[in-house]
């Protein structure tokens, strides 16, 4: 959970009714990217790692330089996420995610990742999938079941409520790319790897890896993942590895050069979910930055998104949220200037856990929304509760429950809080992932381990050899 942000789809829409019309041009085109780039900035996060942001920004560079557009402009950047993925926006904002980077192993397999998503940039694949995915997202603000409210209260009050419907649909969607499409950025990624001087066939190894990482996850219900957006089909993988034995390459100078020194660019990575962000220890949300605790109903399905953390009920016919309603502000203020907007809101005046609050409740369209205003570190927070009418008085003691229970982060809760980092240790003579896993401590399983250091779990290692590890350690406050 981060800041408050206000997204919009207007510019996807005009984008799509360009595309329809058959007139985008190279500067609108780059409009409407750099537009889409700042929802990217507020729904996925950017990483703050500058080392490993110029590396990956140098690697993507000297393969744009070598494409079809080498004036660019573009623009390379690690989105913060868990989920292994990167896509690319028209105009040349080419994104990666921290997950894709856990799983990568030498700089041949991340640039043909960084140039298959330029080469679905200069095939204008991107700015026909942004269309797509106009039609086949969902509507996080002007649908669902906060919807109703943000229309018919308040700015501010339109705020706390507007994170609600982020909790139920997960935020941003990309839409998928077709067969078409990426056969050709492979065929373009490809080439143009192997005109930078990496080897080709770096793409191929890390399909594979991406497919073997996949298969870690059945049953669970997987978000974002490279491979939802770019389908594996059965071929793909041998066609990579076939067409990498055509392509002549380019003498090479890699800015890392050799795995170990590709490893020591990525060392500190986090693995997983980011505590800076909020974790859940059950149905107990924590947020060590923000210094708070709430606590959710048992039982209801949790999310943690940029701009709210909530959970819906098991049979999804309620919702609850916080969300950040206004920043650097008291909650005088904003209860006035919900009174100067709107009159006709009152709100009953009271305490939670001695922080000064305030309640009310909307009722339209068969759906009774209850909102609670919290005043807490020159902030106020909103949480939000959300149901059907008819349901208004079965979920009106949980949505109060929850509510009820923020407060401070208490020292014993912030204590318990963990994080994994990506490490490279040596492995001992003939040890195998799960004996280096046990040995270390890692939070990785032996299967894990194996995927992402491309060896098979019953593998005996070479002695020295350096091996990518989740470590846990105690939380590392950021800051600022």
């Amino acid at each position: 959970m981060r800041a408050p942000s206000v997204r919009t789809r207007t510019l996807a829409a005009a984008l799509l009714a360009l595309a329809l019309a058959g007139c985008i041009t190279r500067g609108s085109e780059q409009q409407l990217g750099d537009e889409e780039a700042k929802k990217v900035e507020q729904e996925m996060g950017l990483l703050r790692a500058p080392a490993l942001e110029a590396y990956v920004r140098a690697v993507g560079e000297k393969l744009a330089a070598v494409s079809e557009r080498p004036e660019g402009p573009w623009k390379f950047e690690v989105v913060d996420r868990r989920e292994p993925n990167a896509f690319a926006l028209p105009g040349g904002h080419v994104y990666v995610s921290r997950g894709l980077l856990i799983l990568v192993n030498s700089e041949d397999e991340l640039a043909g990742v960084l140039g298959h998503e330029i080469a679905h940039v200069t095939a204008q694949h991107s700015t026909k999938r942004m269309g797509a995915a106009v039609v086949t997202a969902p509507v996080t603000i002007a649908t669902g079941l906060a919807g109703f409210a943000v229309g018919i209260v308040s700015p501010v009050l339109g705020s706390a409520v507007a994170g609600t419907g982020e909790v139920i649909t997960g935020g941003l969607v990309l839409a998928p790319f077709s067969r078409e499409q990426e056969h050709e950025a492979d065929e373009l990624g490809q080439a143009l790897a192997a005109r930078a001087g990496y080897d080709p066939a770096g793409l191929a190894r890390f399909l594979h890896t991406l497919d073997r990482d996949l298969a870690l996850l059945p049953g669970e219900k997987r978000t974002s993942h490279f491979l939802d957006s770019h389908p594996l089909t059965p071929d793909r993988v041998a066609r990579t590895e076939e067409r990498a034995r055509q392509l002549e390459r380019a003498p090479a100078h890699p800015i890392a050069g050799g795995r170990d020194a590709f490893l020591a660019r990525l060392d500190g990575i986090v693995v997983g979910e980011d505590p800076v962000q909020g974790v859940f220890e059950g149905g107990r949300f924590l947020h060590p930055e923000l210094d708070f605790a709430i606590d959710f109903p048992a039982g209801w399905k949790t999310q943690n998104t940029n701009d709210s953390v909530g959970a819906t009920s098991p049979a999804q016919d309620a919702v609850l949220a916080l969300h950040v309603a206004a920043q650097s502000s008291s909650l005088e203020k904003v209860l006035a200037e919900v009174t100067a907007q709107q009159s006709d809101v009152s709100f009953e005046r009271f305490e939670v856990g001695g922080l000064p609050a305030a309640r009310t409740s909307l009722s339209g369209r068969g759906r009774v929304t209850a909102i609670t205003l919290i005043e807490y570190r020159r902030s106020v927070y909103g949480v939000v509760g959300q149901s059907a009418e008819s349901l208004a008085k079965q979920y009106a003691p949980v949505f109060r429950a929850t509510a009820g229970s923020f407060r401070a982060l208490a020292a014993s809760e912030r204590s318990s809080i963990r994080e994994s980092r990506l490490r490279a240790r040596s492995a001992r003579a003939r040890e195998t992932p799960a004996e280096i896993a046990k040995r270390t401590g890692s939070s990785w399983d032996a299967a894990h381990v194996a995927v992402a250091n491309e060896v098979e779990v019953g593998d005996r290692l070479d002695a020295g050899r350096a091996v990518k590890l989740a470590l846990p350690q105690a939380y590392t406050p950021r800051g600022g």
